[in-house]
């Protein structure tokens, strides 16, 4: 009887154990999802002001190409 007891109390042991992992394995993996899509907003972001330069530098070199066609009409 002693020995189903104490295989009982290993039992309900390992069983906690593996209930703490697998809080601790979800809470890693919320964090991860969190770190994640704060990361890919980021990243939007990123491409977002990448596609806005490019236009105003487009746009710049629009103008400069106008004042050159300009100045080269005065000249």
């Amino acid at each position: 009887m002693d020995l189903l007891k104490q295989l009982e109390s290993r039992v309900q042991a390992l069983v906690h154990q593996r209930n703490q992992l697998k809080e601790e394995l979800d809470a890693l993996k919320a964090t991860g999802d969190q770190e994640l899509q704060s990361l890919r907003a980021r990243l939007e972001e990123a491409q977002a002001e990448r596609t806005a330069l490019q236009k105003e530098r487009e746009d710049v070199k629009e103008q400069v190409a106008a004042i050159l066609r300009s100045l080269e009409a005065l000249g």
